[in-house]
């Protein structure tokens, strides 16, 4: 009976690491995007107005996505270290949710700031990752492959904003990034 259970534990842990990636895919599309935005404002520190052309690289399906790896409950931290096709990489870590085999937060794939730079680039990267429990030596270690292939560009349908606040028409990073939320990055 003990062998068994054993058995039984075997195969649903190794039936449970059959896919190890981001829970969108590995498989994704970078797709420029841009559209047209005049802005309106008026209020009691002045008024004006803008118009700006916004541009953005869309990844599809998702710019930040959750590692899915195997279950294990002692593990509790994930490093993904991405090489990509120029042969240059970038390192990032999570914790990690063993039972689920899960990180607990999802990782910037795509959205570079001066803050923060993406794990991937346009192109294949490989992925080294390796699972820890107590940050001692790996308990798993494995890569695959997540590709970002070149989509058609998109156009948002031109729009207009109106704003009681005179420094929206000076601040095109907020207002560009409203204009494609608003649009689903012109889909």
């Amino acid at each position: 009976m003990l062998k068994v259970i054993a058995s039984i534990l075997l195969f649903s842990s190794m039936a449970s690491a059959e896919f190890v990636g981001f829970s969108h895919g590995n498989e994704l599309s970078a797709t420029a995007i841009s559209g047209t935005v005049k802005v309106i404002c008026s209020g009691f520190n002045g008024s004006g107005s803008a118009i700006y052309t916004c541009r953005d690289m869309a990844l599809n399906p998702a710019a930040y996505d959750h590692f899915v790896g195997p279950q294990d409950s002692r593990t509790d931290r994930v490093e993904l270290v991405a090489t990509h096709a120029d042969g240059s990489s970038r390192s990032k870590t999570a914790e990690y949710d063993g039972y689920r085999g899960k990180s607990k937060e999802a990782f910037n794939l795509w959205i570079s700031t001066i803050f923060q730079k993406p794990l991937l680039e346009a192109g294949t990267n490989t992925i080294r990752y390796r699972i820890y429990s107590r940050n001692i030596e790996p308990m798993v270690e494995g890569t695959f492959v997540a590709n970002v292939k070149r989509g058609a560009p998109r156009q948002c349908p031109t729009a207009q904003y109106t704003s009681s606040d005179i420094s929206d028409c000076n601040s095109q990073y907020s207002i560009c990034q409203r204009y494609f939320d608003e649009y689903n990055n012109c889909q």
